[in-house]
């Protein structure tokens, strides 16, 4: 039976809804899960997704996306302030282990372009498999956490170049040809375009549309690069990869990030699912004593090369299994560079269906060592493995809304050495304050991916300096919710929203015109004659009375007491009245012996 596209992303969403979370429930891990639906879906399973004409497509999309949002990922100054663990650490993590295995490789008596490929394809580890162990862990803020993550990094920009490869090497007869020259002109075309072009476009969307018109954008850039790269037969992962290292650097960049993620969870699921649907259950079965002996050489073998890279980047002793199991699973790009040289004839079909098992059974195994050796370190050192060596990777201190309160805010931080990351809505603000040195990335505080992408996660402090009464109330909820520890720093509009930010638990609270009113008050009494520190000592009493009757008002205001609220406020202004009539009376005695201006003498002419 023939089904159209739609009806086989009908069928995926419902596998995935069905059986992920079966498997997460059972501690199988999410990509396992992925896969699971897949072989249901697949010829030894319910057999609808049989046909791999038609799930093509829904695979190349996954890979695409995810290719997309690597990219994003890739800011310069991120890659700047990780260079040693991402140029030297995962170079050296790559070589070990290509050359370990295909060293093993060539023992089986495998040609010479087999042991390379084969080497090179199975030193990649699974970018997927490896962040969601270690956010489950809370390691991604960890010297191994980033260690393990720039080793990833270093694997993406490789498989770039091996796709590139293989599809050169072993071209398939749906593989475009490729041509030199229009394929280099095509790329500057788009770091072009990406450079002059891609910023203001962005910028007249954030001023002129809407939130999702975003995600419509970025989708354009991506579907029309990889068209184009299509066209001069390069990869269409590369034309992705590049579209989403183009938005790295982009003001943008946070909000982009955010909106994008659900798709690339989703269309990521649906590869994997297409993956589990190819696997060949029947040589599974067939051969299984050969698969069971080469999964443990080559997880076996990858283990302990990782282990000794470990040790050679100065990883902690205790931290080494971690740093090896994280990465001691097959790629997701090993799955596409098979396919590619299957193809291509690279492989046989025999040989690739092999390297396809070989693969999924190690991502399967990757969360069972994981749990395994979570065990074994708690049982060892009788706590948490991840309680230990956190390290913050982000900035302390989080600026939401960039107006004239938040850059005041964020200049003095500045002056001090400290380098917030700021969050904003307004367009125009962005492209202004970035002129002056500021970076300041569009995104709606108020929403936790925003928050997430921003670094909340890592971050002390949380100042709310944006100036509509329900963004604020929506963004203190929100971090309270979803990062309870940030410390709340929010702007009152007045007394009813200072109260309103006590009830949502914020302790540090400032009213936006109080304090300068109280200052300029201050500054009046001194230009009248009074001393400074009369002035000062006035000021701080009126301030403490203040506050007290804000703190009995709001008392009363929780009690429900309507009747007692009013009278309260009847008599706190009697009583203002009562002490701005004995202040005016001590007025002369205050001022006696002080010099004060007469009265300019009225012209009688």
């Amino acid at each position: 039976m023939h089904l159209n596209v739609l009806t086989y992303l009908m069928i995926y969403l419902a596998a995935m809804v069905l059986v992920v979370p079966l498997a997460k429930r059972f501690g199988l891990g999410v990509v396992l899960g992925y896969l699971l639906a897949g072989v249901a879906l697949g010829p030894a399973g319910f057999a609808v997704a049989s046909n791999t004409d038609d799930i093509k497509l829904l695979a190349e999309l996954g890979v695409v996306l995810m290719l997309f949002t690597i990219g994003l990922e890739l800011d310069a100054k991120k890659l700047w302030a990780m260079r040693h663990r991402v140029f030297l650490f995962g170079t050296l993590q790559v070589l070990v282990c290509a050359l370990g295995i295909a060293a093993a490789t060539y023992l089986l008596g495998l040609s010479y372009a087999l042991v390379v490929f084969i080497g090179l394809a199975l030193a990649l580890s699974s970018t997927a498999v490896a962040v969601q162990l270690m956010k489950d862990r809370n390691l991604m803020g960890t010297h191994t956490g980033q260690s393990v993550f720039g080793a990833l990094l270093l694997q993406d920009m490789v498989a770039i170049p091996l796709l590139i490869g293989v599809s050169l090497i072993a071209p398939s007869a749906d593989t475009a040809e490729f041509k030199a020259l229009p394929a280099l002109a095509a790329v500057v075309a788009v770091i072009l375009t990406g450079r002059y072009l891609i910023g203001y476009l962005l910028h007249w969307v954030a001023h002129y549309g809407s939130r999702e018109l975003f995600v419509g954008l970025a989708l354009l850039l991506v579907i029309g690069v990889m068209e184009l790269m299509t066209l001069v037969g390069v990869s269409a992962g590369l034309g992705a990869f590049i579209a989403g290292v183009l938005l790295a650097s982009s003001e943008f960049r946070h909000q982009l990030e955010a909106d994008l993620e659900p798709f690339k969870g989703l269309f990521l699921g649906l590869f994997f699912i297409t993956i589990g649907a190819g696997i060949n259950i029947q040589l599974l079965s067939a051969e299984w004593p050969l698969l069971g002996m080469l999964l443990l050489l080559f997880v076996g073998l990858k283990l302990l090369l990782l282990y000794g890279v470990a040790r050679l980047i100065k990883v902690a002793p205790p931290e080494r299994l971690s740093y090896a199991v994280l990465l001691g699973q097959g790629s997701e790009f090993a799955f596409v560079l098979a396919a590619l040289a299957t193809a291509g004839a690279l492989l046989s079909a025999t040989e690739g269906a092999m390297l396809n098992l070989l693969i999924a059974l190690s991502i399967a195994l990757s969360p069972l060592l994981m749990k395994v050796l979570d065990t074994w370190s708690a049982r060892q050192q009788h706590k948490p493995q991840h309680d230990t060596d956190v390290e913050a990777s982000e900035s302390p201190v989080i600026i939401a809304g960039f107006g004239r309160y938040g850059q005041i805010l964020g200049r003095l931080l500045l002056a001090n050495g400290i380098v917030p990351t700021v969050l904003d809505h307004d367009s125009d603000t962005i492209q202004t304050m970035t002129k002056f040195g500021f970076k300041v990335y569009y995104g709606d505080a108020s929403r936790m991916d925003v928050l997430e992408a921003a670094g909340a996660a890592q971050a002390k402090v949380l100042v709310v300096a944006v100036d509509d009464v329900q963004a604020i109330n929506a963004i203190v909820s929100n971090a309270k919710q979803h990062f309870p520890h940030l410390t709340l720093m929010a702007r009152a509009k007045d007394v009813a929203h200072m109260y309103q930010l006590r009830q949502l638990g914020v302790s540090h609270i400032e009213r936006e015109l109080f304090e300068a009113s109280l200052r300029q008050g201050r500054d009046v009494l001194t230009q009248l004659g009074m001393g400074h520190y009369e002035a000062k000592e006035l000021a701080d009493r009126f301030r403490a009375a203040n506050y007290q009757l804000i703190d009995k008002m709001q008392l009363v205001r929780e009690q429900q007491d309507e009747k007692n609220y009013i009278q309260l406020l009847r008599q706190s202004r009697e009583e203002l009245q009562r002490q701005l009539e004995r202040e005016s009376r001590d007025a002369p005695k205050r001022f006696q012996g002080v010099f004060l201006p007469p009265d300019e003498p009225q012209d009688k002419s």
